[in-house]
């Protein structure tokens, strides 16, 4: 064991077998030093345990149980608005394990593994490790009000961060994805969650979208009239890219900041490109015939369809940091990244991997043939200002 003190957590262990209750209670006594363990052998049962006793705070949860079995359990929890960890145990089929994994997701579950049967003490020691000490979750932060977001444009207070990115062969910087941020003057600088919604209501949206174009290709501009040659990646609302004037727009901002077209990326989410509306699609193939780069963000989020990737004209396909975070040691999960590879390396798209945020997962990214990374462990979202001193200092390393 690593020392780690678990004997704060609350399990209740779900399953119809006496005797698997019984082994998992040992091994969770004797090697965790969890002592505080409730059992119960059918999902009434279960329920009616976590209604008495609001401080369990880890599930263990068989599926394949008589009458209502652990898949319409996982719903009953998540109605419960359960907050503590979710382990799966099962002799199911992967296939099915890892489709209730995605449900487990769904229902908004904090799911943390699955323990295969039959069951292996050193299994155990994968799920557990993941646990972390209990903590107070902050709440969402409320959005910003309508008129604070009109109020942002009107005095040009929509700020653009940068992240990093590098290609993972030779580990030398390429360019940067262009992060908006809103600067507030009671709350500082506020994070897109908090107003991008909220914006995409209206075309306020738009407004944000050109603001961040004209601020990174000025800041690209001055980046390149100091020796940096790197690509810019934008992202583009969806509602901008249903504009029939968007890519005549963008390319006069092209010309007015002497930027090449092939320097400029725009990414584009899948959710959003769901129905292939017709606008959005002139747009990009217009853009792409001109050299602009375009990049499928978040993929494998939602909506994924190899379909979709056929008819989009893609350079990039950046892969969803859940795919490296959430999921990276979930069943049939890297089979799932090495299929997605396969399928880019195939339709001449080259790959970005989100989300990198450890030098375990940069390792994984490099060895699965990722193109390149982007993420917290190569930079955190930079000022403008600091983006050459800071390509000085990872050349100097790499």
């Amino acid at each position: 064991m690593s020392g780690k003190d678990y004997s704060w957590l609350n399990v209740l262990l779900v399953d119809d077998s006496i005797s698997i209750l019984t082994y998992v209670s040992e091994v969770l006594n004797k090697v965790f030093d969890i002592t505080n363990i409730f059992t119960a052998s059918s999902a009434p049962e279960a329920m009616q345990i976590l209604r008495q006793t609001h401080n369990i705070n880890i599930l263990f949860l068989d599926l394949n149980m008589p009458n209502v079995d652990g898949i319409q359990l996982l719903e009953q929890i998540s109605k419960l608005k359960y907050k503590g960890y979710v382990v799966i145990m099962s002799g199911v089929s992967i296939r099915i394990i890892s489709s209730v994994e995605l449900l487990a997701k769904k229902y908004e579950l904090n799911y943390i593994g699955t323990l295969l049967k039959p069951l292996n003490e050193a299994d155990f020691y994968n799920v557990i490790k993941k646990i972390g000490q209990p903590r107070n979750k902050q709440s969402k932060s409320e959005s910003l009000k309508t008129y604070e977001i009109i109020r942002a444009i009107r005095n040009d207070d929509i700020e653009v961060l940068y992240q990093p990115q590098v290609e993972l062969f030779s580990r030398s910087f390429i360019g940067v994805e262009a992060l908006c941020r809103m600067n507030h003057p009671r709350l500082g600088l506020v994070s897109p969650d908090r107003f991008i919604d909220k914006a995409e209501e209206s075309d306020l949206i738009v407004h944000i979208t050109m603001a961040v174009f004209k601020k990174s290709m000025a800041d690209w501009k001055k980046w390149h009239q100091m020796g940096l040659n790197i690509k810019l990646s934008v992202n583009a609302s969806p509602i901008a890219l249903q504009q029939p004037e968007f890519t005549d727009v963008l390319l006069h901002l092209l010309e007015q900041f002497e930027m090449p077209t092939e320097m400029l990326c725009i990414e584009v989410t899948e959710s959003v490109l769901a129905d292939n509306p017709i606008q959005e699609l002139v747009n990009l193939n217009r853009l792409h015939m001109k050299g602009v780069e375009i990049a499928l963000d978040d993929f494998g989020k939602e909506n994924s369809t190899v379909e979709r990737l056929q008819k989009l004209p893609l350079n990039y396909l950046k892969l969803d940091k859940s795919y490296f975070i959430d999921h990276k040691e979930t069943l049939g999960q890297l089979s799932i990244i090495n299929t997605s590879l396969s399928l880019a390396s195939k339709l001449n798209i080259k790959t970005v991997a989100e989300g990198v945020e450890n030098s375990e997962v940069m390792k994984l990214v490099t060895e699965i043939g990722c193109d390149y990374a982007q993420g917290y462990y190569i930079a955190r979202p930079l000022p403008a200002k600091e983006i050459i001193p800071w390509a000085k200092n990872w050349n100097s390393q790499t």
